[in-house]
């Protein structure tokens, strides 16, 4: 019979005037190793059976008290645990902390080990936590699946660094690029566009000057400002918005991104007529519902975050640089809400030594020159810099299916 067992063997055992002593003072927060003694002295426990000097044997002891917890007190929860300390307990079981690494724990912050031992007997029978308790395997699961398959999908070149080649079939783009999940970047790919030819600040103040456009403003007081951009949204003509990126030539407080091009497509409509087929990759007939146009200052900044569906990314005027990082490196990106990371830039120092995980990660750089169309897949994860004022055109409008946005799961709101 192993120690545990034994142990339990002899509580049950113990004359009846024995077992009420025990439970009482355990309800009164003697320490059970001073009881065990007691218990020893008198020879009612056999001391070759509960000598706690190995780890093993702690682990047994600690389980046996939890079994004297659950046995005799189920009607009498402890009361002592803050609302934190019952957070950090629960998210050790997840994390499969020892036993004694959460007694210790938890014992450094003044609690007893009868207090510790209730809240765990209480916690492993509530039925929340148990189903928290396999969705949080399930996740592991799927986190080790992901691992795995980025682990041999870095044996392939192609997932390391991103290609540039010129524009080749639609079919080819499909099965190298689209169906694998690959990023490249099209060479050339608008030359044929007139809004190739035409575009630039200038340009744009001249056809629609005065008309109202939208744009997030004030970004640089709020660290959060993507995640909160709709607060950030004010309206002003395209020649104030024009005049503002002349006057303030690096900045990210103020830029026309595609949530804001989108409530201003009617006035943006003259600019359109400018966007070209994109060969034979998308329907034409949607380009003003599904494309999208980003303007703004060098130093305009988007921070690290993945898309909901396929997308080009096509760069008409002045450079930017994308980082992309592999949608299967997912569970060492810090989600915590949506599409955003907490990790806002990948490159900054404080993040690698804030988030550890990050250094786990693949950052792929590239820069796109004027003409140069990324091919960004779903779910990869991407920041985006200006490194001159640039003017862009994101568009999903594919001649295949390219759906993900409709079935995306949001948190349910009780």
């Amino acid at each position: 019979m192993d120690t545990h067992a034994n142990l339990i063997k002899q509580f049950n055992a113990l004359p009846e005037n024995w077992n009420a002593w025990l439970i009482e003072n355990i309800q009164r927060g003697c320490a059970p190793e001073e009881l065990a003694q007691i218990l020893l002295r008198e020879g009612l426990i056999d001391p070759t059976k509960t000598s706690m000097h190995s780890n093993q044997q702690a682990q047994e002891h600690l389980s046996w008290l939890e079994e004297i917890v659950e046995q005799k007190n189920r009607s009498n929860p402890a009361q002592d645990l803050t609302q934190e300390q019952k957070t950090w307990l629960a998210q050790a079981l997840f994390e499969q902390k020892t036993k004694e690494q959460i007694y210790q724990t938890l014992k450094a912050q003044g609690l007893n080990e009868i207090d510790i031992a209730n809240e765990l007997v209480h916690l492993k029978q509530n039925p929340y936590f148990k189903i928290a308790q396999q969705q949080h395997f399930l996740l592991q699961k799927r986190n080790w699946l992901l691992d795995t398959l980025d682990r041999f999908a870095r044996l392939n070149i192609a997932y390391n660094e991103i290609e540039r080649i010129q524009v080749p079939s639609f079919e080819h783009f499909v099965q190298h690029y689209y169906s694998r999940n690959l990023p490249v970047i099209l060479n050339n790919a608008i030359d044929h566009w007139d809004a190739r030819k035409k575009w630039s600040p200038e340009y744009f103040r001249k056809t629609i000057a005065d008309k109202k456009i939208e744009v997030q403003f004030n970004r640089e007081r709020d660290p959060l400002f993507e995640r909160n951009s709709i607060q950030h949204k004010t309206q002003m003509t395209m020649n104030d918005f024009v005049d503002l990126i002349e006057q303030n030539p690096h900045s990210n407080n103020f830029y026309m991104t595609a949530n804001n091009a989108k409530a201003s497509h009617s006035n943006l409509s003259e600019l359109f007529k400018d966007i070209g087929e994109f060969h034979d990759f998308t329907d034409h007939e949607q380009v003003r519902k599904r494309s999208f146009i980003w303007f703004g200052p060098k130093g305009a900044f988007t921070p690290l975050h993945h898309d909901l569906t396929n997308n080009f990314l096509v760069q008409i005027y002045g450079k930017k640089k994308v980082t992309l990082i592999p949608a299967m490196q997912t569970p060492h990106l810090y989600n915590d809400v949506a599409v955003f990371s907490q990790i806002a830039d990948p490159h900054d120092p404080q993040m690698i030594e804030q988030f550890p995980e990050l250094k786990k990660c693949s950052k792929i750089e590239c820069i796109l020159n004027e003409g140069d169309a990324l091919f960004i897949p779903i779910g990869w994860w991407h920041c985006v810099e200006s490194l001159h004022v640039s003017i862009s055109v994101s568009f999903t409008h594919f001649n295949i299916d390219n759906g993900g946005a409709e079935s995306f799961p949001y948190p349910s709101q009780i």
